[in-house]
C-alpha cells in the first residue's frame, strides 16, 4: 500500500513478523511515520505504508508478499514444541570419559567419585580441577564450576534428606553417609 491511500480512522492489517494484526490509523506525520492502534489498545509506529494492508471483514489477510512459496502440494516442515527444538541440535559442550560398558560419567557422577576419594568436604572449584585432571569428564564451558555448583544444590533440595551430597558450610560440600 502506499502512503497516499492511506485514511485516518480506517481499519487495516499490519504484518507484524508472520502474523497480521488489525489495526486502526490515529496519525500519519508530515515525513510519512503512520501511528495505528490495535484492537488490544496498544500505539504502534508504522515507518513503511507497505506493511500495511486493505483489512477484509472476518478475517485478518496478511500482505502480498515477494517471497518464495511451496509448491502446490509440497510437505510442510515438521512442527515441534518450542523447547526440544532448541535442545535437540544444541551443543551442550560436555563430554564425559567413557565407562567400560560404554556410558559416559555425567559431572554429578564424576563429582561423587572424586568426593570419595577425597573423603574431605570440598568446594566446586577443587572438585571440577580434580575431575579435570583425572579425566573422568570434560568440558569447554566457562563455567563447568558453576555447573557442578546449581546441580549440587538441585540435588540437595529436591531430595532433601535423601540427597547424594550435603552442605557443610559456605561453598563446601561433602558426601552424605
Amino acid at each position: 500500500m502506499k502512503l497516499e491511500n492511506v485514511k485516518l480512522g480506517e481499519t487495516y492489517t499490519l504484518a507484524i513478523g508472520k502474523n497480521a494484526v488489525e489495526v486502526t490509523v490515529t496519525r500519519v506525520d508530515e515525513k510519512g511515520k503512520i501511528t495505528v492502534l490495535t484492537g488490544g489498545g496498544k500505539t504502534i509506529s508504522v515507518a513503511d505504508a507497505a506493511r500495511l494492508t486493505v483489512h477484509r471483514e472476518g478475517r485478518a489477510s496478511a500482505p502480498d508478499t515477494n517471497a518464495p512459496r511451496a509448491a502446490k502440494g509440497a510437505k510442510a516442515e515438521a512442527t515441534t514444541p518450542k523447547g526440544t527444538k532448541a535442545a535437540s541440535g544444541r551443543n551442550v559442550a560436555q563430554k564425559g570419559a567413557p565407562r567400560g560398558e560404554g556410558k559416559r560419567l555425567g559431572l554429578v557422577d564424576a563429582a561423587i567419585q572424586v568426593m570419595k576419594a577425597a573423603g574431605k568436604p570440598m568446594n566446586c572449584q577443587e572438585v571440577v580441577k580434580a575431575i579435570l585432571e583425572q579425566k573422568l569428564w570434560e568440558s569447554a564451558g566457562k563455567t563447568p564450576a558453576a555447573t557442578l555448583y546449581s546441580s549440587i544444590l538441585r540435588d540437595i533440595q529436591k531430595k532433601g534428606a535423601e540427597a547424594r551430597f550435603k552442605k557443610v558450610e559456605r561453598g563446601q560440600f561433602a558426601l552424605a553417609e
